[in-house]
């Protein structure tokens, strides 16, 4: 059960509504995932919430990459209401099913893309020690390049964010 009320855009104060058509426009109802708790803060709410489309249709991150990191991100702070919500986009984006299925089951997959095992150090090393190696450092940023490096981390952090909102609030999973 969620910690905080549902809010839906019937219930929200003229400020959140103004905010909420700004970063989902067109939708109405009850608001699902971070979103929810982030509503209760407007001004929090819109910059994050301008992150995730950055994100998504502007970063020089790959996909397939993004995605990858997302469900890793999220899975390594046992936040399944994200990875549940980017299993079908991870999918899409090329992500092999049988890398997510060793995600969920906290099992370190076996890798074909030499810049998938990259990715999974990278956030593993830097979940598990608060910093990464220069080699760790290196193979990322041959990969990324710095800008796109730049782009991973904050990837890393605003997801890091979402899930520490949705496991904080108890925010339900949604199939």
């Amino acid at each position: 059960m969620a910690r905080l009320e549902e809010i839906s855009t019937e219930t929200m104060t003229e400020e959140q509504r103004e905010v909420y058509s700004k970063t989902r426009p067109g939708q109405t109802g009850t608001v699902h995932g971070p979103a929810g708790p982030w509503q209760r803060s407007p001004q929090m709410y819109e910059r994050l919430g301008w992150m995730i489309p950055f994100m998504r249709d502007h970063s020089e991150i790959p996909g397939k990459t993004r995605e990858f990191a997302i469900l890793l991100t999220v899975i390594l702070w046992n936040s399944m209401y994200p990875f549940k919500r980017h299993h079908a986009a991870a999918i899409k984006n090329g992500v092999e099913q049988d890398l997510i299925d060793a995600l969920e089951i906290g099992e370190r997959p076996l890798f074909k893309d030499p810049n998938d095992e990259t990715i999974y150090d990278f956030c593993v090393e830097l979940r598990e020690k608060q910093f990464v190696s220069n080699e760790t450092y290196d193979k990322a940023l041959d990969f990324l390049g710095e800008k796109g490096l730049v782009e991973f981390v904050g990837l890393i952090g605003l997801y890091t964010s979402i899930a520490f909102t949705v496991n904080v609030f108890e925010v339900p999973v949604i199939d």
